[in-house]
């Protein structure tokens, strides 16, 4: 392979990429540790057909929309009710002002 081969295949694999992978960072994953995944006895292994399922548990958290291990995405979110705006809003506390320090400023 010449050096010119070899430039354009580098060219072409750095296009090939895809920005910066390592950007989601660490809060767009959540792991569970080895202890974890030892209490939990073998389960989610193998891929099960979610619509065969007898419930949304029984689905792995792998292939649920938006699923965490600890099963957070399957407990029921907070719905805003319907009367919730006539509720009293506490009021927000007044933020201090500075005393200025210069006395020809105003």
């Amino acid at each position: 392979m010449s050096k010119k081969e070899w430039a354009k295949l580098k060219d072409k694999e750095k296009k090939g990429k895809k920005g910066n992978l390592g950007k989601s960072g660490i809060t767009s994953f959540q792991s569970r540790s080895f202890d974890d995944w030892q209490k939990a006895g073998g389960k989610n292994l193998f891929p099960v057909d979610p619509k065969k399922a007898k419930s949304q548990k029984d689905v792995p958290y792998m292939q649920r929309k938006g699923g965490s291990a600890d099963d957070g995405d399957l407990k029921p979110k907070k719905k805003a009710g319907l009367f919730d705006f006539l509720k009293k809003k506490e009021p927000e506390p007044e933020p201090e002002t500075k005393k200025k320090q210069n006395p020809w400023t105003f």
